[in-house]
């Protein structure tokens, strides 16, 4: 977290110095997640991936985003699968059930709400 915090912000952050610093770690899942932000309505965590590697479906307790930092992603929801290249955003709703594959080595951005 860098820069000068005031009353009521929850932190600044350069996310390719966050990305050096999280890459994925060197195990069999090839991805590593960091929480960079924790409240009781808001959780912002980065994700960190190896190409092929996989979030096996799940859902979220909240409503989600998913926002495609560096590298290129396949999220399958159950309307179909979206590739998210850096810079695109996805959007699913609380408890909607959903995947994520690494096309390219990368990152994004989780944020879940609630």
């Amino acid at each position: 977290m860098n820069g000068t915090l005031n009353q009521g912000s929850l932190g600044t952050f350069d996310l390719a110095t966050e990305i050096a610093r999280f890459p994925p770690g060197d195990g069999a899942s090839g991805r590593r997640a960091e929480t960079l932000i924790k409240t009781d309505g808001l959780r912002v965590v980065l994700v960190t991936m190896r190409a092929g590697a996989v979030l096996h479906e799940h859902t979220a307790p909240g409503p989600i985003t998913i926002h495609a930092a560096d590298g290129r992603f396949a999220v399958a929801a159950p309307d179909g699968e979206r590739e998210l290249a850096a810079g695109h955003l996805l959007a699913l709703g609380a408890g909607v059930r959903h995947s994520v594959r690494a096309l390219a080595d990368g990152a994004f951005l989780l944020t879940i709400g609630g």
